[in-house]
């Protein structure tokens, strides 16, 4: 874990409340409220209200079924799906809930961003290879919040991945800037909150040339109140 410079001061506050899970859809939206950028997307009650909404977004389209605890596991994800078929694909997960979103395309790395609450160090800034490499991996590597945009730099500098995000054997190099942006709009979403947060994760942010997205985000926090 590497440390922040000594005139820093640690990000740390007592939680207020038990934590609760935010939905995908509203964990997506609070982090957009930060500056995040995450697909286009609409939620959906039922298959067939989730093909009717699902007409006014761009193709292909990822389609995932709602109140599942792991949905790649239960089959509640579907990737590449005409909006047409919206429906249909909704239909055979027979989920409570739907999310239709506009598929994130050209990414050149994905990584994960995570933000812990440590009893010990206050709140921990993880950033690491995301997506089905996280696990398989394990590269990662951690700091102590707040951090500024040229820690951020250097920590994905550290990473295993970090030759994809440069250009790799003349391949598009990621949006780095993008990638800072969206470090520290996560941060700012934190230090908005801090007695408030438990853990907020974004995995995969996809990183393109052109930018950098979100396409999936997981917040638990205490309920607001009202």
């Amino acid at each position: 874990m590497q440390t922040r410079p000594e005139d820093e001061a640690p990000l740390w506050a007592e939680l207020h409340g038990e934590l609760t899970t935010l939905s995908e859809a509203d964990a997506k939206a609070e982090l957009a409220g930060f500056g995040v950028r995450i697909p286009r997307g609409i939620t959906a009650d039922t298959p067939e209200d989730a093909g009717k909404r699902a007409a006014a977004l761009t193709g292909p389209l990822v389609v995932k079924g709602t109140g599942f605890a792991h949905k790649t596991e239960a089959g509640a994800v579907a990737l590449g799906i005409p909006a047409q078929n919206i429906a249909s694909a909704a239909a055979d997960m027979g989920a409570g809930g739907y999310l239709v979103e506009e598929m994130a395309t050209g990414g050149v790395a994905e990584l994960l961003i995570g933000i812990t609450r440590d009893p010990a160090h206050g709140f921990v800034l993880t950033l690491g290879t995301g997506g089905v490499l996280t696990e398989l991996w394990r590269d990662t590597t951690s700091l102590l919040l707040p951090v500024r945009r040229d820690s951020v730099r250097a920590a994905l500098a550290r990473l295993r991945t970090a030759p994809l995000l440069s250009g790799y054997r003349g391949k598009p190099a990621a949006d780095l800037d993008a990638i800072c942006d969206t470090v520290m709009a996560v941060q700012a979403y934190v230090v908005a909150q801090p007695q408030s947060i438990g853990e907020v994760e974004i995995n995969p942010l996809i990183c393109r040339p052109d930018g950098a997205i979100a396409v999936d985000a997981l917040i638990r926090r205490t309920r607001k109140e009202g």
